[in-house]
């Protein structure tokens, strides 16, 4: 397999889904010269197939990814030279060639009904063909109607299934009535193209012949409706172990189950030939969701990108359609085993040991997750018990500070209580000194006075003393007063300071635990978050989701009680 080629097919889906997002759903010809064949010799070039290509090409391993759209032309166009079509039935080959030119024109550009899934289902038709001989079973016009269903089953199919054409009731749907629009859609399309002359390569038919060719031809592509699965498989189930060739029914039976046998047959090829179809297949079904989801659509859960996984996807498809299928037609054709049922069931264990792989890793990623879930829970304990230490501490220090603050108020009163007294003593002696110098002056004018004046100059002095030794005392005490109001002032002053300060500090370490813990809960909401996500998202588990977010939740409200007692 070319891994370029492979590269370049995922680039082409990428920029397909804007394109088919943007698209009108209701127009299904996009431009009318499309069903116009080319009325010029064709355009592509005539490749040279190898022999070890024509080898290659009759083989169910076949590569379909290694080739052009002009090479898958021309490997049609050999299929129907080599199965001898064009000479049983005189076929021009030119407009053979047109003919394939139209088909090509007329698929659309999806991620995986496109022309290569039309060339896939072909080559696997005629690698059937081939290997089961059937050429020795049916006729002729029974081959020529395999290969031209193969080719035409899926032509203008639009991208989105027929569940969505009937729920969002597409012209499509109305046309048909909800009953296989698709397929019928895929009808009408090949024969419009068969109805152009130049590239109606039945024009040369005579009309009882025509009218088969197109009634087994619409019967078989019909036939690839899969909500018609269950019911065409078991018809054929009841006709196989009494099958008769020369049956019509028995036949016509046979062949819509090798069509759908076709249709679905990429798990038959190899791994690296058939996972990018799974790729291209997903990708289709999820853009389809999309819209579903977009629109208000009820959406299939095989097709919602939230719940599927290639190999939960892939291994109900082989156990319970292909395996089944392929098995039933096995008892027809034994040769089938090796080549195609064989690969099957390596498929389907190939796809077992990827589920067993992948919920290994989820349970491993589930155990980080309650790992990270209860780290972090831990954390949250520890941060708590953290903030309550430092809240503690804060609480020591204040109350160190307020004691200290106490005692040096005490002081300062002691202080000043002793400065009080000092300035009584001096203010008491001073008075003493000046009544005794008072005393001795006023002796000293009383005996000048009796000596000098008489007795009414010493009444007069003895009054004036008296006078001023009462006004000295009121000056005493009126400064010793204001002592020790000050001193009681500056005292209830630094008192309530130091209270202030308290409370501050007490309020703001109680803010700063707080806030701590509240920023810690809201970085575990957020851890468990994106761990929910991650497991939701991610590995779909949704039931141990639910339980990590309770136990989540409990921590987090333990630690918001062990807050608030905190705080309290």
């Amino acid at each position: 397999m070319k891994v370029v080629e492979i590269e370049k097919c995922r680039n082409d889906i990428k920029k397909l889904r804007e394109e088919m997002a943007s698209r009108n759903n209701s127009s299904f010809l996009e431009e009318n010269k499309k069903l116009v064949p080319r009325r010029d010799v064709p355009s592509y070039p005539k490749y040279h197939l190898s022999q070890e290509t024509v080898e290659a090409l009759r083989q169910p391993t076949f590569d379909v990814w290694q080739w052009e759209p002009n090479e898958m032309l021309t490997c049609l166009e050999h299929m129907y030279h080599d199965l001898g079509l064009i000479r049983d039935f005189n076929i021009n080959p030119v407009t053979l060639k047109r003919w394939l030119l139209c088909i090509h024109d007329n698929y659309r550009n999806n991620p995986f009904h496109n022309f290569r899934h039309c060339f896939c289902v072909s080559q696997m038709m005629y690698s059937m063909v081939r290997l089961c001989s059937l050429q020795e079973k049916f006729t002729q016009i029974d081959i020529l109607i395999l290969m031209t269903a193969a080719v035409c089953h899926d032509l203008d199919h639009p991208g989105y299934n027929n569940m969505y054409q009937i729920n969002a009731r597409t012209e499509l749907a109305v046309r048909y009535n909800d009953i296989s629009p698709l397929e019928n859609h895929h009808c009408a399309i090949a024969f419009h193209i068969f109805s152009q002359p130049h590239a109606n390569m039945f024009a040369h038919f005579d009309p009882d012949t025509f009218k088969q060719i197109r009634q087994g031809t619409i019967t078989l592509i019909l036939a690839t409706d899969m909500a018609r699965h269950g019911e065409i498989l078991d018809s054929f189930k009841q006709k196989v172990d009494i099958f008769d060739f020369s049956n019509e029914d028995h036949l016509t039976c046979l062949k819509m189950v090798l069509i759908k046998c076709c249709d679905i047959s990429n798990e038959v090829r190899p791994m690296e030939v058939a996972e990018p179809w799974v790729d291209c297949l997903l990708e289709e079904y999820f853009m389809q969701s999309d819209r579903e989801k977009a629109e208000g659509l009820p959406v299939a859960p095989f097709m919602d990108r939230e719940k599927v996984t290639k190999p939960t996807a892939q291994i109900g498809f082989i156990k319970f359609v292909l395996i089944p299928m392929f098995e039933t037609v096995m008892k027809l054709f034994p040769q089938m085993e090796e080549v195609m049922v064989q690969p099957l069931r390596e498929s389907r264990d190939r796809y077992e040991e990827l589920k067993q792989i992948d919920d290994a890793m989820n349970e491993v990623c589930v155990c980080v997750c309650v790992c990270v879930c209860v780290y972090v829970c831990v954390c949250v304990y520890v941060c708590v018990c953290v903030c309550v230490c430092v809240y503690v501490c804060v609480c020591v220090c204040v109350y160190v500070c307020v004691c200290v603050c106490v005692c040096v108020c005490m002081w300062v009163c002691v202080c000043v209580c002793v400065c009080v007294c000092v300035c009584m003593c001096v203010c008491v002696c001073v008075c003493v000194c000046m009544c005794v110098c008072v005393c001795v002056y006023v002796c000293v004018c009383m005996w000048v006075c009796v000596c000098v004046c008489g007795c009414v100059c010493v009444c007069m002095c003895v009054c004036v003393c008296v006078c001023v030794c009462m006004w000295v005392c009121v000056c005493v005490y009126v400064c010793v007063c204001v002592c020790v109001y000050v001193g009681v002032c500056v005292c209830v002053c630094v008192c309530v300071c130091m209270c202030v300060c308290v409370c501050v500090c007490v309020y703001v370490g109680v803010c700063v635990c707080v806030c701590v813990c509240v920023c810690v809960c809201v970085c575990v909401c957020v851890c468990v978050c994106v761990c929910v996500c991650v497991c939701v998202c991610v590995m779909r588990l949704y039931p141990i989701c639910v339980c990590v977010c309770v136990c989540v939740y409990v921590g987090v409200c333990v630690c918001v009680c062990v807050c608030v007692c905190v705080c309290g």
